[in-house]
Formats: C-alpha cells, structure tokens, sequence
C-alpha cells in the first residue's frame, strides 16, 4: 500500500469515526447508552450485513456485548436482521434514515411517558375521590389543590399528546 493509499484510508476511517463517535451521543442524549450508537454507526458505515462476531471485532467488546444491544436496536427499528444464503448465522444492516429512526426513538418514549403520566393520574384521581367527602376542612383543601394541580397535569398532557402526533404526522410525510 502506497503512502497516498494509507493516507486516503486514514481519512475514511477518520470521517467514519467522527461520525460513530456523533451517533453515540446522540443516543446518549436519550440516555441510552453510548454502545447504541458506536453499534448503529458501524452497520451504518458497512458495505454488507455483518454478523455479531464481526461487529464485536470492530467494536472491541465481547459478542454477546453485541447480541444483547442489537436486539434492543432491532426492537426499536435501528437495525434489521437479514438472511444471507448459505449461512445459518444471524446478519444484520442498518435503517440508514437516521431522522427515521430518531423519530421512532423519540416517539416510544414519549408514548411510554404519557402511558406512565396517565396510568399514574388516573390512579391518583381514583384515591382523591374516595376522600373528597372528608369533614376535615383543612384535608378538603388539601385534595382541591391535589385535584387541581392533577387536572392541569391532565390537560397539559393532553394537549401535549395532540402536538406530539401532529410532529409525528409532519416527519413522516416529509
């Protein structure tokens, strides 16, 4: 290999590497670990499937590293398994729409964010109304302020959900 070559190649490994190294604090920003995105760069930057084997190889962690993350990519949409005739091993490829697949992200988490908020003032609500009749005026005030504060808590996440799918709506048809 010529010096210009190694030069050239350099480069590339450089640019690649900035580039994982950007993927993996974006994920980190969503407070998933940094493995996430070093894994999904190197699918991104590969030129073919690649196996657990060769991903951890390229990662410099163990394989099952690799397996237990991957499958958690998988589940989110980041990365797909494909089939490779004549081999029996699993290979995967990254979705390389990258605004796709953080759109993906953010909306789980925030579906999962409203399903706890919701779950958690629907309960609160159920326990306030077992009380509300109390003779206490002192408690009677406590739950109206509780009761108040739980329904603009409602409200806003109400409002927040309408917002949330008219964002979801602009991204995927753009």
């Amino acid at each position: 290999m010529s010096e210009r070559e190694k030069t050239v190649q350099e480069i590339l490994e450089e640019a690649r590497n900035i580039i994982v190294e950007a993927f993996s604090q974006v994920y980190a920003l969503y407070g998933l670990p940094d493995i996430f995105g070093r894994l999904y760069g190197v699918l991104f930057f590969a030129d073919r499937p690649m196996g657990l084997e060769d991903i951890a190889r390229e990662l410099g962690v163990s394989k099952a590293t690799v397996s237990v993350n991957i499958r958690i990519l998988e589940g989110v949409g980041s990365v797909r398994k494909v089939w490779l005739k004549g081999s029996r091993r699993d290979y995967y490829e990254a979705e390389r729409d990258f605004a796709r697949v953080l759109t993906e992200t953010i909306k789980k988490k925030l579906e999962k964010e409203i399903e706890i908020t919701s779950a958690a003032i629907n309960r609160s609500k159920r326990l306030l109304a077992g009380i509300e009749n109390s003779p206490d005026a002192q408690l009677l005030e406590k739950v109206k302020l509780y009761s108040e504060n739980i329904d603009n808590l409602e409200k806003q996440y109400e409002r927040f959900g309408l917002i949330l799918l008219e964002i979801l709506r602009a991204s995927n048809s753009g």
